[in-house]
This record gives C-alpha cells, sequence and structure tokens, in this order.
C-alpha cells in the first residue's frame, strides 16, 4: 500500500480512534453480560490498534495472523513489547474465534473481567510507542 504522508497519518488515526472505540463497545457489552461479544471487540481493539502502529512503520499485513507475526517480529523481538503482550494478542484473537465460530464455546465473565484493563493497557501503549499518534 502506497501512501502519502498525510493519508498514512489519516488512517494512523482512524485506526486508533476505532481501537478506543473497540473497546467503549467491549465495556458496554460486558455491562449486559454478552462475553463473547466482549471478547470479540476487545479483540478488535488490539488488533487496530496493532495496525496503526505496524502502518507507522511501514509495516502491513493482510491477515490477523499475520498481524500477530508482524508484531511479535518487529516489536516483541526488539523488546519494544513484553512477550506477555504479544502472546495477549493471540489470546484474545483464539477467544474471538472460539465465540464466533466453535460450538458450545463460551467466554466467561472471569475471562473478560481479567482480560479488561490488560487489554486497555497493551492498547495504551502501543498508541504511545506510535510514533505517529497524536499525543
Amino acid at each position: 500500500m502506497s501512501l502519502s504522508k498525510d493519508d498514512r497519518q489519516a488512517l494512523v488515526d482512524y485506526r486508533i480512534e476505532k481501537a478506543y472505540l473497540c473497546f467503549e463497545e467491549a465495556l458496554k457489552v460486558s455491562a449486559i453480560s454478552l462475553w463473547n461479544l466482549a471478547a470479540n471487540r476487545l479483540y478488535y481493539s488490539l488488533y487496530h490498534a496493532a495496525s496503526a502502529l505496524l502502518l507507522s512503520d511501514g509495516y502491513t499485513s493482510h491477515t490477523h495472523k499475520g498481524l500477530m507475526s508482524q508484531i511479535s517480529l518487529n516489536y516483541v523481538k526488539d523488546g519494544k513489547l513484553l512477550p506477555e503482550e504479544g502472546k495477549l494478542i493471540r489470546q484474545m484473537f483464539n477467544k474471538r474465534r472460539e465465540g464466533d465460530y466453535e460450538d458450545f464455546e463460551e467466554t466467561t465473565e472471569e475471562e473478560i473481567v481479567e482480560a479488561t484493563p490488560k487489554v486497555k493497557a497493551l492498547v495504551d501503549k502501543m498508541v504511545s510507542i506510535n510514533h505517529l499518534a497524536k499525543k
């Protein structure tokens, strides 16, 4: 994807905004005990923040697994993100996939309560290390 500097900035800004919107949606659906949907929105909050981070540094990914690989290769490996943070993205991806596609897989309230502050912290961290993010 060849973007002008302004277009890249606009897309990074949009993806960061979308990351926080998805997080807010996760809080709202958690309040009405929709745990699979909360896992979905938490994952997409991470996805959009990670996508913005990758884009800011000129990396692209066309799949969810590709995004996770790029994050691991370019941010976990060099110490910008902790291994546990890379693992959190994979865990939330799996929770989202299971909740969306697997029969009899239900995300629990406890899983969402535990994951929510970790997801928020990681989204905030990915935004903070994104050199194109407006601070």
